[in-house]
């Protein structure tokens, strides 16, 4: 794999601590140069810009995930197990961007709406994958799927954007937790105590 230019790397670490403090809207290219110790014209060097920037970040966050889901369906443990490890990794990111970030990502920025979807539709292809195969080891109902479970989660990004329903969290963070948690745990088969 080729390395980044150092002044890049630092142009893309500037930002990303810009970003997940004030948000994707909110931050200059002049703010993330001046963070990242870069001249504007270094900066127009690596991104056209700061869109560029930005899908160039989510797609190494993109492939970065796609590679934990590879890694993570190839681990011999039960799906629930594997969902619990999903939900860890999501927490932490969450976690990590403020709740400006987190908004900017969910609303998606017009000019980054057809790329988000791109990217979105790429993990969630693999994350089908992963259900099916859980599927045919009894790990997930056999009844559900997959494509109804695609349209839950568009319909849970469009829940994620409910600002009065937000409103009962203490933070953005918390209830875009709340949000995957109830997602991911829908998909587990019913508990033995409640079958018939």
């Amino acid at each position: 794999m080729k390395k980044e230019p150092r002044k890049k790397t630092q142009i893309v670490q500037a930002a990303d601590q810009l970003f997940k403090k004030f948000g994707i809207k909110k931050v200059t290219v002049e703010e993330i140069c001046r963070e990242a110790g870069a001249s504007k014209m270094t900066f127009y060097k690596y991104f056209p810009n700061k869109i560029e920037l930005v899908k160039y970040m989510w797609q190494q966050m993109t492939d970065d995930s796609m590679q934990k889901l590879d890694e993570l369906d190839r681990r011999d443990i039960p799906f629930t197990e594997k969902i619990k490890v999903l939900l860890k990794m999501k927490e932490d990111a969450t976690s990590e961007m403020g709740n400006e970030y987190i908004r900017d990502y969910l609303e998606v920025i017009p000019e980054l709406h057809s790329f988000y979807n791109q990217i979105f539709s790429q993990v969630m292809v693999k994350f089908m994958d992963m259900i099916r195969r859980a599927q045919k080891r009894g790990e997930v109902r056999k009844s559900m799927r997959p494509e109804f479970f695609l349209a839950v989660v568009q319909k849970m990004m469009e829940l994620a954007k409910d600002e009065q329903l937000a409103s009962i969290y203490s933070d953005y963070t918390e209830f875009a937790l709340e949000v995957n948690h109830f997602l991911y745990y829908g998909v587990m088969p019913v508990p033995e105590s409640e079958r018939q």
